[in-house]
């Protein structure tokens, strides 16, 4: 659910959103608060949709403070060369071993074509596994669920409730 559904608002640097009631037109109105507890606007969202922004927005707050920290730990220059290399240590080990397997296994094959295909199918399985590998080697904790939860958002009809008194 939502930060702070019940009242019970969980200070964090990142401001809260809270329900503030239905409107009329079938959406769900939000309070905006930010990170000093002053309001910052309104928003509405189609009420079919509550449920999944409730989630992301959660996800997003509970992933939030782990990339902050992770940053915070990691944003030196040699810790991102670190990484940096840990990363193409990983894509380069996987490509090789992508070539080399399919050699092992079709050695005794006669088809040179069967071979040359076979090395390119593992060369690029192997660079793409490693790439997928270095990507979760080298990410902060918590960024591909605030990266799921952002698209999740985005995909939503949030839309912002601006006051009649302007």
């Amino acid at each position: 659910m939502v930060n702070a559904i019940s009242g019970n608002i969980r200070p964090n640097s990142y401001g809260n959103i809270l329900r503030a009631g239905n409107l009329p037109n079938g959406r769900v109105l939000y309070n905006v608060i930010d990170s000093e507890g002053n309001k910052a606007g309104k928003l509405s969202v189609p009420f079919e949709q509550v449920d999944t922004f409730e989630e992301s927005y959660k996800q997003i707050l509970d992933s939030a403070p782990k990339i902050q920290a992770f940053v915070k730990a990691n944003s030196s220059e040699e810790a991102i060369t670190k990484r940096r290399n840990l990363g193409r240590g990983i894509v380069a080990t996987s490509g090789i071993a992508g070539a080399v397997l399919p050699i092992v296994l079709l050695r005794k094959s006669t088809s040179i074509t069967k071979k040359i295909l076979g090395v390119v199918a593992g060369i690029v399985a192997g660079l793409s596994a490693g790439f997928a590998a270095s990507l979760g080697v080298t990410s902060p904790p918590g960024s591909i669920q605030f990266a799921l939860a952002s698209r999740n958002l985005s995909r939503l009809d949030i839309q912002p409730v601006l006051d009649k008194k302007a």
